[in-house]
């Protein structure tokens, strides 16, 4: 447990000095909320009441899976991974600090965003709000296990950067923060459903609980800590 907390410690330190992470954790997506609040609320005001969540999610995704899955990357090289092996710090360490510094970091975005949309943007805000942060961190969640595969799975950044988009855009494109899932064609619809961005914005955006989406983020990390177990159970053998 020390170990953990004092690799934690350090991933947190290292972050928070990482020029990559302050630009895919809140340089990106804040200039992004800024400017893209500012033409939303000026051509269709009605997306004030749902600009919090659509920021939100925007934040969440990009963080997850275009920040958080290069960072593990880079744990993984094989100098970092003898460093490890020779402090007798198991593998599991690195997706786990990496999962917590990218929920802390995540979280104070969305901290940011829920509390300056209403003043500058007048967003309205969710009327209830033990449901958004439950929904949100479910969220939130499950989009950083996807994150975390995909820094696991990939054997290059180049791959990693291929991988990450093609998850990403259709994220942005598909899941109704950019405009109303509604206008999209019903397969793209369909499409949409396969992706953690789309159940998030039905229910940071909703008023009651979507049952199903929150059945579908659960089995997303489900499945996601099955595919994580396994692949550190090969790393582990693998550096035997």
């Amino acid at each position: 447990m020390k170990k953990f907390l004092y690799t934690l410690y350090l991933k947190l330190k290292l972050d928070f000095r990482n020029k990559e992470i302050l630009i895919t954790f809140y340089i990106v997506p804040l200039i992004f909320y800024t400017f893209m609040s500012i033409v939303f609320t000026s051509i269709m005001p009605e997306t004030k009441e749902t600009l919090i969540a659509s920021m939100s999610i925007f934040a969440v995704t990009m963080g997850s899976l275009v920040g958080t899955p290069g960072t593990i990357i880079e744990y993984f090289k094989v100098d970092i991974k003898k460093s490890f092996k020779s402090s007798n710090i198991p593998l599991w360490v690195i997706p786990l600090t990496s999962f917590v510094s990218s929920f802390v970091n995540l979280l104070f975005v969305c901290l940011i965003i829920f509390v300056t949309a209403p003043i500058f943007f007048e967003a309205e805000k969710p009327l209830n709000i033990l449901m958004y942060f439950s929904s949100y961190a479910l969220f939130l969640v499950a989009t950083l296990c996807l994150g975390i595969i995909l820094g696991l799975y990939s054997k290059s950044v180049s791959k990693l950067t291929m991988y990450s988009q093609l998850v990403f855009l259709p994220s942005m494109m598909l899941s109704g923060i950019m405009f109303p899932a509604e206008m999209l064609p019903s397969f793209l619809r369909y499409i949409g459903l396969i992706f953690p961005a789309t159940h998030g914005m039905k229910l940071l955006s909703g008023e009651t609980v979507d049952f199903f989406s929150v059945i579908f983020l659960v089995l997303i990390i489900v499945i996601s800590l099955f595919l994580i177990i396994i692949k550190l159970k090969k790393l582990k053998y693998e550096n035997a």
